[in-house]
């Protein structure tokens, strides 16, 4: 098979490339002809003036992508195209040069961009559903986003006009969710639930089950408020009995850092690491926290916690109390009482037996849903049916 993968990076990287490049070696190791189209965030900044005010219209359409996958899609003969993420460079025309092209289309659904602006569905602090219920118009009622408001108007003009030309039903043949959670978001929002499958994200090698562990929790994740990293180190005020470390960045680094070190906090902040170093920290961990405040898609950090034998102690948002079973492969807390998530913190770091068999849990966990294998299988599934379904 000859597939087509198409992603427009972030300007921080994250799980979602991860997951992009993840897929794609897979499906060369079992040899089927990957070509990457990509593009990146980061070129931003080196925009002009001019070229920074054309974005806005770029998003909505892009001439130049949608040549480039029309013409990718001639020389290389493609089958099926999997698009990850368009905006804001690749923009959706490139479901149009697909189609154009005869050539079926595949969407993991990695966020909620089709359905909330900032693609979280959370605002101020809290679960939102406003753009869900009301109207993609809430987010700019209610100043979503960040710094220069431009960029929630630029996502909300792409979303609204091709909502209004119907882009994203018409021509997306079938959807990736990454867990029945997020599957369930979208069918609310009146997605076609036949197109709709269900595929958990994966790691694609196994970095085997590890025993041997240090005195210390782990965090991974960005440094946003809906990662719920500030809520996780007010927690951390209650504990001083265990050193915590986080991995990771984004525009709340620093003042959270400070924030630690003026209260002499048991907090090691590791900054960006590689996946190599991520995965050495994890298998050392006692347990990896997930705190966040929004409603989790599927962090990757869950199964490679699982691949290498470490509970999760994790909110109960979204696909986290799906993906995380309470009192069997983790713990699950309320992510609005710091109270809590001390308590489950101070629960496990005292019973080293329950540990041991959560740590176990977990492994098998890995293995029976989230090997390479395993993945391998449902994705090309997902492919062929959707091939045979568009001839």
């Amino acid at each position: 098979m000859r597939i087509l993968i198409l992603h427009n990076r972030y300007k921080f990287a994250g799980g979602e490339e991860a997951v992009v490049y993840s897929e794609a070696e897979l499906l060369r190791q079992h040899g089927h002809y990957v070509r990457l189209f990509e593009l990146s965030n980061e070129s931003l900044d080196k925009f002009s003036f001019l070229r920074k005010l054309m974005l806005p219209a770029r998003s909505i359409w892009s001439y130049q992508a949608y040549r480039q996958t029309r013409s990718i899609i001639r020389e290389e003969k493609i089958d099926i195209a999997h698009v990850h993420n368009t905006f804001f460079l690749l923009s959706p025309s490139v479901y149009y040069a697909c189609r154009r092209e005869n050539v079926p289309v595949i969407q993991t659904l990695h966020n909620y961009r089709f359905l909330c602006p900032l693609a979280t569905l959370y605002r101020d602090g809290k679960v939102c559903r406003e753009c869900l219920d009301q109207g993609l118009g809430m987010s700019i009622k209610y100043k979503c986003g960040s710094k220069p408001m431009v960029w929630t108007l630029t996502m909300l003009c792409v979303l609204k006009l091709h909502y209004m030309n119907n882009t994203f039903k018409k021509m997306i043949d079938t959807y990736i969710a990454l867990s029945n959670f997020t599957k369930e978001q979208f069918m609310q929002a009146g997605f076609d639930a036949g197109k709709i499958k269900v595929k958990p994200n994966f790691i694609s090698f196994d970095p085997g089950f590890s025993s041997e562990k240090e005195d210390f929790a782990l965090c991974v994740g960005r440094f946003s408020p809906e990662k719920g990293i500030d809520l996780l180190i007010e927690a951390w005020k209650k504990i001083d009995f265990l050193p915590l470390k986080i991995i990771g960045s984004g525009d709340d680094y620093r003042r959270l850092k400070q924030y630690a070190e003026k209260n002499s906090l048991k907090i090691e902040f590791l900054g960006q690491r590689t996946n190599n170093e991520v995965i050495d920290c994890i298998k050392r961990s006692l347990f990896v926290i997930l705190p966040s405040r929004c409603n989790e898609n599927f962090p990757r950090i869950i199964v490679e916690s699982f691949a290498c034998g470490v509970p999760v102690i994790a909110s109960n948002r979204g696909a986290l109390a799906e993906i995380v079973e309470n009192n069997k492969t983790g713990l699950l807390f309320d992510p609005e009482n710091t109270d809590d998530l001390a308590g489950k913190v101070s629960l496990l770091f005292r019973n080293r037996e329950l540990i041991k068999v959560m740590s176990n849990n977990a492994r098998r966990e890995f293995e029976n849903k989230y090997t390479a294998e395993r993945n391998y299988e449902m994705l090309i599934s997902i492919y062929k049916d959707t091939i045979n379904r568009f001839n």
